[in-house]
């Protein structure tokens, strides 16, 4: 229990001596209304020491504070002072003999382990660790420990720690020993030297004077010792230990002072990033981070290899090694996907070989030894690399599911998976694949799955690996058609197919290095080849998650790949935005709910946290922790979630719609025009005001893979905390309430001036370019999917226009300059680009211009899941088009 009382600024004595130069100016007890604290609690970051000193302390004759004290004994009475205000002389007490160094060692180590216990109890959600503790090292030569003169890497999982409190020369019943000035600096040498070595600063509080003590001291006089009567101060201290996040103090006189600095919205008063922010999340800034998504139809080894991959476990026909993967039970009852899995990888260099092609790399998996968590892969893979894999569902009944496994996280590479047994009947076999009759019933028997996910990858040009799954199921020779078939379509696509080296007789599995025959072929595959050149390159992979076979080369192309850099537009002027953009933009993808949290911190007061946790991409950065920012849009009212439906008849001429009877009771139905330019009528909307649809929040959290930071960069993927805002000068935004509902989709911003709001823009429909080899699969008023970033929207096709061949619009461009015609008019067969305009059906959304844009249609594929009526059998649900947004609706 932290003393009570105010705090006065001030310098001890011999602060200089120890390094702090923020000491707290010395108080008496007398006066303050404390005779002792509450008894230690055996919980929580409170921790009471009568001393942190590393040798015996020295016997007193005499105490004003407890009757008896030798060591860490006492008794619980005080004694009353004498006449002349000196306490009682007490009986002498030998003096222990001096500790030996291994026994100060020890001490040592029991000291910083129970320093980061008390750490640990004040992480609302603590990760945990198995990293070795680092323990300062006691020189022989030396009494005591010197002051660091910085801390050190700062441990695995303390990053949202709220920090320890001790209260140094009290005693477990909570009463005030104290300990003489010099006692109290050697152990305040100590706690610092702990916190260090722990990653941690320390900031003393206060320092309290309890008492006066006497003991008798040999002195030299006239050549001969004498005893001489010794009298000093009692004191006691409250120190606060926290994880040096790289946030220096800042003392307030004139309430909350926004801080601005390039790149970062203002920062809460609390705390000003340091000359070195970067510098404190040094493990993310050495180990590159790599994201790779696995798509593939039903059935196709995705989840079996990956578990494979992550936990070195070999399947067995039937689903063993997918099981730590699959989130809910009738995934693991069905063995089918039907959401977005995580896992990490982490390779770290070895050795180089003789040739200088290889590194024979360490696999960091949970197979690797004191691994446990992703904390633990972090700090193994030190400097190294993270692989950061998703995976995600399969069957078309999950459709964006499988589109957000792709989009939503911008991975840098995708690898699709596609069973070896795809064209070859191996029912009755365990781990056999199911065919499209199986998975879609038997309207759709012609259907090609695998070639259907290989070609939306293509289509969303996305850097690509093929693995072939299930080598176990089939031979070579019954491999060659389907190879080629694969081939055609990548060569069809401009890609450069390069298939790896199949694995012949028996491999050997290893869980802890890569093969170097392996990394010599794919560092072979990648040398003398630029970032986009490597990205056109598509390996293709054999490998059987039952035997082993091809995992080597996955894991050596997963630790030599190169990163490919952020997508930047190819003339920015063509999608230059009328505004400035936000310094930073997290879209976020997933959200999770926790309860409302009132924590008591070491300092004693009460912090409030929102009940939200947001999860995605930081697409320009960075954040860190404590930054005031703008989430949104909002919808502004109930109308504008629900818009009406036309009183309108459609043609005869037209297909049925397909869909569930909800998904039809709400879409908008419009006519098709015999003539014109397929503009439909839309009920004007002037744009909503920003505080309308933005709110204010605070960082209160930030996790980098489950990792706990101060800072995230720019192209990496972590959650975020919300926390109350403070006061801030962004015009008419209030904070974020509790009726307010965040969905998926929505985005983090800071703005790039504080007085100006025209970055919070909330479109209510965008201006699309597309490329197209034939007539356009939409027509005006057909209900659409529009996927973009972390957004998935309903929209409505509002018109469409043709495009010339040598036209490319900017946003600032009207359709008449680039010479448009009407859609009436166009020759499809001539087509190679067109413009499409699009307009919400429920929400306002936020998005960049230049943005890439995925269309499908709304309810391709949902009928023969659900209905099982014929439907055209090259239909999978997974078709649609892709382009760039040149410019958003207000």
């Amino acid at each position: 229990m932290p003393f009570t009382g105010q705090h006065q600024d001030g310098n001890m004595s011999n602060g200089e001596a120890l390094g702090i130069h923020d000491m707290p100016q010395a108080t008496s007890l007398e006066g303050m209304g404390i005779d002792r604290l509450v008894p230690e609690p055996q919980d929580g970051p409170t921790e009471y020491k009568l001393h942190l000193l590393l040798r015996p302390r020295r016997s007193f004759s005499a105490m004003s504070t407890v009757q008896q004290v030798s060591g860490s004994h006492l008794s619980k009475s005080r004694l009353s002072r004498s006449e002349n205000g000196m306490p009682t002389p007490l009986p002498k007490i030998p003096v222990a003999p001096a500790a030996s160094n291994q026994s100060r060692q020890a001490r040592l180590q029991s000291l910083t382990t129970q320093l980061l216990w008390r750490l640990q109890q004040s992480s609302p959600h603590h990760a945990a660790s198995r990293s070795d503790l680092v323990v300062p090292t006691l020189p022989d030569s030396l009494e005591s420990l010197a002051v660091p003169q910085a801390p050190g890497k700062l441990l695995p999982g303390l990053g949202d720690s709220q920090g320890a409190l001790y209260e140094i020369g009290v005693a477990d019943d909570g009463t005030l020993v104290g300990l003489t000035n010099i006692e109290l600096d050697e152990s305040l040498r100590v706690l610092h030297a702990m916190a260090s070595s722990l990653g941690c600063r320390v900031r003393i509080l206060r320092r309290i004077m309890v008492g006066d003590c006497q003991w008798r001291e040999d002195v030299g006089e006239n050549g001969k010792n004498k005893p001489k009567l010794q009298t000093a101060r009692l004191w006691v201290a409250e120190a606060l230990v926290c994880p040096d996040l790289g946030l220096k103090s800042s003392k307030r006189t004139d309430g909350p002072r926004p801080l601005k600095f390039k790149g970062v919205a203002p920062q809460d008063s609390q705390a000003t990033p340091s000359t070195s922010t970067k510098a404190c999340d040094s493990t993310a800034l050495r180990t590159d981070q790599l994201r790779v998504s696995l798509t593939g139809s039903s059935t196709s080894g995705k989840s079996s290899l990956l578990g494979t991959l992550s936990t070195s476990t070999l399947d067995n026909g039937r689903g063993k090694s997918r099981l730590g993967l699959l989130k809910h039970p009738h995934e693991i009852a069905s063995g089918v996907t039907s959401s977005v899995t995580g896992s990490l990888l982490g390779y770290r260099d070895g050795l180089l070989l003789d040739d200088g092609m290889g590194a024979n790399s360490q696999v960091i998996n949970y197979a690797s030894g004191n691994i446990s968590s992703w904390t633990d892969i972090h700090s193994a893979s030190d400097p190294g690399r993270l692989v950061f894999m998703n995976d995600s569902a399969g069957h078309p009944r999950f459709r964006r599911t499988i589109v957000r496994g792709l989009v939503s996280w911008a991975p840098h590479w995708t690898i699709c998976c596609i069973a070896a047994d795809n064209e070859v009947d191996t029912s009755g076999r365990p781990g056999a694949t199911a065919s499209a009759s199986d998975v879609m019933g038997s309207a759709c028997a012609e259907i090609d799955l695998a070639t259907a996910h290989l070609e939306l990858c293509l289509t969303l040009d996305l850097p690509l690996i093929v693995v072939i799954t299930k080598l176990d199921l089939a031979s070579m020779s019954a491999l060659k058609p389907m190879v080629g078939k694969i081939l055609s379509i990548l060569k069809s696509a401009g890609r450069r197919p390069e298939i790896l080296s199949p694995p012949s007789g028996q491999v050997s599995f290893d869980t802890e290095t890569i093969n170097p025959d392996d990394e010599r072929e794919v560092l072979g595959l990648l040398s003398g080849t630029s970032v986009m050149e490597a990205c056109s390159i598509v390996p293709i992979v054999l490998a059987s998650a039952l035997n082993g076979k091809g995992i080597d080369k996955l894991h050596a192309l997963l630790r030599h790949l190169p990163i490919p850099q952020p997508s930047t537009l190819d003339n920015e002027d063509d999608f230059a935005h009328d505004f400035p953009l936000p310094g930073t933009l997290f879209h976020i993808d997933e959200i999770f709910t926790v309860r409302e949290t009132h924590q008591s911190t070491p300092q004693g007061s009460i912090e409030s946290s929102l009940d939200s946790i947001l999860s995605g991409h930081l697409r320009h950065g960075p954040l860190v922790l404590g930054q005031q920012m703008i989430i949104g849009p909002f919808s502004t009212s109930a109308a504008e979630t629900s818009l009406p439906t036309p009183k309108v008849h459609r043609a005869t001429s037209y297909p049925k719609l397909r869909g569930s009877p909800k998904t039809n009771s709400t879409r908008r139905i419009l006519p098709r025009p015999v003539s014109g330019d397929f503009t439909v009528t839309q009920r004007s909307e002037d744009p909503p005001d920003p505080a309308a649809v933005w709110r204010r929040v605070r960082i209160s959290s930030l996790r980098n893979l489950r990792l706990p930071v101060h800072s995230l960069f720019s192209d990496q993927v972590g959650t975020i905390g919300l926390g109350l805002p403070g006061p801030s000068t962004i015009m008419d935004i209030p904070p974020l309430a509790p009726q307010d509902h965040i969905r998926k989709g929505m985005v983090l911003v800071s703005l790039p001036d504080e007085s100006s709001t025209d970055a919070l823009q909330a479109y209510n429909g965008l201006v699309a370019h597309f490329e197209a080899n034939g007539p356009p699969p939409f027509y005006p008023g057909m209900s659409v999917i529009a996927y973009m970033a972390s957004v998935r929207a309903s929209a409505e096709v509002f018109n469409l226009h043709a495009l010339p061949n040598e036209a490319v619009l900017g946003a600032g461009q009207s359709s008449s300059e680039a010479g448009s015609t009407s859609a009436s008019d166009m020759n499809f067969g001539a087509i190679h680009q067109f413009k499409m305009t699009l307009h919400f059906s429920t929400n306002r959304e936020w998005f960049e211009l230049g943005s890439q844009l995925l269309v499908m249609p709304a309810s391709a594929g949902d009928v023969s899941i659900s209905t099982g009526n014929k439907v055209d059998k090259t239909s999978v649900g997974l078709e649609g088009v892709v382009g760039r947004i040149v410019r958003g609706l207000t």
